[in-house]
């Protein structure tokens, strides 16, 4: 059976971790079908109708179709969006048809974040007859973010309804935003199918007795994730006790650069920049805590990897996080409430003991490791079409 897997977020020659959870999913069912992934992405611009670069490659045994196109600029607002999105479908369009002729109809198709890939499974639908399944993986459907559904474009909105409503089945990665999804938009039932994790990497390893205690952060470093919160409580820790450190994984900004000299943080804080998985998994080894402080989550892949490595977790109850963290592994803070981040951390060094770092981790892989999650995908799979094996 063929399976072929439309992308509107992946991994790619711009941001190399945009959208590396899908990639991940796509390994964790790769266990059981054969996976292929094209995603579209517009690279730079060039005069009208240049020939898009197309990039073929595998990770592990998911076969990878990456496209990147260009789109003359007029310097109009709304022309430049009529020229990209006209590029954006006929590159797409281009790239389906080259598929098929070369491995034939796939036997579904399945979506990753509807917009715009899921408007690629509607016309195939159409077209061929191929059905379709959507995963959901953004946040946006809360109201705060900036790019909140809400906020988007009436022709946004519409698009996205009729993918959800057209599909065979949809899924999110969080029972928390998969039921605010069922209730926009009257869907009858949504899986949940969780983020996955490589416990080829992540696993917990013997850690070093050690008179500093150690948290560590992982993430994009945007705004979302609330850095700036971090350091802040940072701050008022470091006047109640020395005894600890936090390390940053990923991307600083000048911002957070600036915070760090402002409140004199530089031997308590360190930043390791951006990391390959397997450098973050290390890392993570040798920490106890994770701490997160986002203001908008889904299901965080970081803090499965982190439980899978047998953290602690110290994070801001948002999204689907609770899902995920509890009073066996980790402490659960209001969003943008400092107090309580500081009074969580503070209790995670003194009673961090009482915590089975073995159990965390043992529990964490069982849920989330690869054979699990693909499984829970292939079971879809045969629920929308029975004769899928």
């Amino acid at each position: 059976m063929k399976l072929l897997w439309l992308a509107s977020w992946y991994p790619n020659k711009v941001s190399p971790l945009d959208g590396d959870f899908i990639q991940r999913h796509a390994m964790a069912v790769s266990k059981f079908v054969d996976v292929s992934v094209i995603y579209v992405l517009q690279y730079g611009t060039a005069v009208p109708n240049p020939q898009p670069e197309i990039v073929e490659s595998t990770f592990g045994s998911v076969k990878e179709t990456r496209v990147y196109f260009s789109s003359f600029r007029t310097g109009i607002g709304f022309l430049d969006k009529l020229i990209y999105n006209w590029r954006y479908f006929r590159t797409y369009m281009s790239v389906i048809r080259s598929y098929l002729k070369k491995n034939g109809l796939p036997d579904l198709v399945h979506v990753h974040v509807p917009m715009k890939a899921g408007m690629m499974a509607q016309w195939i639908k159409t077209k061929w007859k191929v059905p379709y399944v959507v995963t959901e993986h953004a946040g946006l459907y809360v109201p705060g973010p900036v790019d909140a559904f809400m906020k988007r474009s009436l022709y946004f909105r519409r698009n996205v309804r009729a993918i959800f409503r057209k599909a065979s089945a949809v899924t999110s990665v969080s029972y928390h935003n998969g039921r605010i999804i069922q209730r926009l938009f009257g869907l009858q039932h949504i899986n949940i199918i969780h983020n996955v994790a490589d416990t080829r990497i992540f696993y917990s390893a013997p850690t070093e007795n050690d008179t500093v205690f150690r948290f560590i952060h992982v993430s994009t470093m945007g705004d979302n994730k609330n850095v700036i919160g971090i350091l802040h409580t940072c701050a008022k820790l470091k006047s109640i006790r020395e005894d600890w450190q936090i390390e940053l994984v990923g991307p600083p900004n000048q911002s957070i650069i600036d915070i760090i000299q402002i409140h004199r943080l530089e031997n308590f804080v360190s930043i390791g920049g951006a990391m390959s998985n397997q450098a973050v998994a290390a890392r993570m080894q040798k920490a106890s805590s994770l701490v997160m402080f986002s203001r908008v989550e889904n299901f965080p892949c970081t803090i499965v990897e982190a439980l899978c490595c047998g953290l602690t977790v110290v994070s801001s109850n948002v999204g689907g996080i609770s899902e995920a963290v509890n009073a066996s592994n980790g402490i659960l803070v209001e969003s943008e409430n400092e107090e309580q981040l500081l009074d969580a951390m503070l209790t995670m060094i003194d009673h961090y003991h009482l915590f089975d770092r073995a159990a965390i981790a043992r529990e964490a892989a069982f849920k989330y490791n690869y054979e699990t999650i693909g499984k829970q995908f292939h079971d879809l799979y045969r629920e929308v079409l029975p004769s899928f094996k």
